[in-house]
């Protein structure tokens, strides 16, 4: 596991170098975005549910899904508490707490669930990637947008879309029906979706980077608040999920799944979804920025819970 951190930071590094050469530009990053969003992660998602469906394992998959929604929601009013004792208020308060919540499951956590379960533990893995998004899309887009001058009221119709008209929410329905039916893709498209699966971690590292390389680091690292961001993010997350969980399933690869992916740390579309919606950004960069690197830290500590 600490090698495949290692490997995503190099890679991180990699994308501030071509940022600070120049070689990478403020529309090539919005490209890069776009292909991960619109493309690699939906088709990840259809990848991973081209496996045999047995009523156990879907009772398993739906149970994962309303566990990391719940949990989503629990840990987003944990984090606006705890910022309102760090004497944040809107919408910093909202960027605060989403960027707790929302972790980077997608992108760092499908690698270390292979990595630790095989490929039993990424059906799993699915279900938490496309929860945190509708999480993010019913709650978070409301947090993230409260407080900001000009920021519409959204409707519940709005809200809706967004949650379930997208391609990540469509494609794994066309996903769930296909793992549902047990109906398998033909060999040329199920190896076109692995090759976009292959891409998402290197494409988000890169993406990353590229948004941090405007970061001043002097300045990030002197505010004591990323380091309690980070905490609460990449330690008591995990922690909070295996108590929780533990009451409610006993088999160990979905607390293990569960509680390695809470513990991931901010996703990397934290920072476009931000400047997307007229938030903060650049802190938002700055809170992907600390918690990717302190994770190569906390990640391994998170793996021994999981085997405790």
């Amino acid at each position: 596991m600490v090698n495949q951190l290692i490997t995503m930071v190099i890679v991180m590094a990699l994308g501030i170098l071509l940022r600070k050469a120049g070689m990478i530009a403020n529309g090539g990053i919005k490209g890069l975005s776009v292909v991960l969003s619109k493309v690699a992660v939906p088709c990840m998602v259809v990848n991973l549910l081209q496996r045999e469906c047995t009523p156990e394992l879907l009772h398993e998959f739906i149970f994962v899904c309303v566990a990391t929604y719940i949990l989503s929601v629990i840990f987003a009013l944990i984090f606006l508490i705890v910022g309102k004792f760090l004497k944040l208020d809107f919408p910093e308060l909202g960027l605060f707490s989403v960027s707790c919540t929302y972790s980077n499951v997608a992108f760092m956590g499908q690698p270390l669930v292979l990595a630790m379960f095989g490929e039993e533990g990424l059906i799993y893995c699915v279900a938490v990637i496309v929860m945190q998004n509708v999480f993010f899309a019913t709650l978070g887009i409301g947090l993230l947008t409260k407080g900001i001058e000009g920021s519409a009221e959204r409707t519940i119709k709005d809200t809706l879309k967004t949650a379930f008209v997208n391609g990540l929410f469509i494609n794994a329905v066309i996903g769930f029906i296909l793992f549902f039916n047990g109906i398998m893709l033909p060999e040329c498209v199920k190896n076109a979706l692995q090759y976009a699966n292959d891409s998402t971690v290197f494409l988000s590292m890169m993406v990353i980077g590229a948004l941090l390389a405007k970061a001043n680091v002097k300045n990030v690292l002197k505010d004591y608040r990323i380091y309690v961001f980070s905490f609460l993010n990449l330690v008591v997350m995990p922690i909070l999920t295996k108590l929780i969980i533990v009451n409610f399933t006993d088999k160990n690869i979905i607390i293990g799944v569960m509680v390695i992916l809470m513990g991931t740390p901010t996703a990397a579309a934290v920072p476009a979804f931000a400047d997307h919606y007229d938030a903060d950004s650049r802190k938002g960069a700055e809170y992907v920025f600390v918690s990717t690197v302190l994770s190569v830290i906390t990640l391994p500590l998170v793996a021994s819970l999981v085997c405790c």
